[in-house]
């Protein structure tokens, strides 16, 4: 008999979380193991119950879901990571498949696909869904930025990116802005996107370089 094919989810909605357990408890060839709200509890549980694939959201509550790819594949060399989010920017998908990720598939994803990416990357191989495979080779033909391009940013991204410069934690930005943990995390990932970077760290440096701290 053939193995199944062990996968957990880590996406901090619920009713996401629910669907895809669904969708995989009733397909053949894959078995659904555990179910995570956050990088804490998927940390957690990778230490004592390792899937072959994990399913994870990019933009979690409690951290940067690129970051927590890089560490958890370093960690668990035989562990299988597709990106499954929202998110569609090519940055983001180059992003994560630099840090681990084996897969990258955005939630409007049909069950076929879905399917067809676990079995892939579980057997060695990558994963894109073909409109994000399209997307990057045009860039890859397409001209790239000019250094000096400036992206535009909003009130709020422009608050966020200088308490950012100033070293603060999301939490403590959060405090400060009165808005949520997880929605400083949004706008900190649409900065990274917006700015061509790979984290945090690049964001500063760029900022930086483009002399865009303080803007009005």
């Amino acid at each position: 008999m053939k193995e199944l094919i062990k996968v957990a989810v880590t996406d901090d909605h619920q009713l996401i979380l629910n669907g895809l357990k669904d969708i995989l408890e009733a397909s053949e060839g894959v078995k659904f193991t555990s179910g995570f709200l956050n990088i804490e509890e998927t940390r957690k549980g990778l230490e004592t119950n390792i899937p072959d694939v994990l399913l994870l959201d990019v933009n979690l509550p409690d951290g940067d879901g690129i970051e927590f790819c890089k560490e958890i594949t370093k960690d668990h060399p035989d562990l299988k990571v597709i990106a499954l989010t929202s998110y569609d920017q090519s940055i983001m998908v180059k992003n994560m498949m630099r840090n681990g990720a084996q897969g990258y598939l955005l939630k409007n994803t049909s069950k076929e696909e879905l399917l067809k990416a676990i079995k892939t990357v579980n057997g060695g191989g990558r994963f894109l869904q073909p409109e994000l495979e399209k997307q990057l080779l045009d860039e890859s033909f397409g001209s790239s930025r000019q250094q000096g391009y400036i992206p535009t940013l909003t009130r709020r991204e422009k608050e966020v990116l200088n308490l950012i410069m100033e070293e603060l934690t999301s939490a403590e930005i959060g405090e400060k802005l009165f808005i949520s943990q997880k929605t400083v995390e949004t706008h900190r990932l649409n900065l990274i996107q917006k700015m061509g970077v790979r984290n945090t760290a690049g964001l500063v440096k760029e900022a930086i370089n483009k002399g865009m701290v303080d803007q009005g």
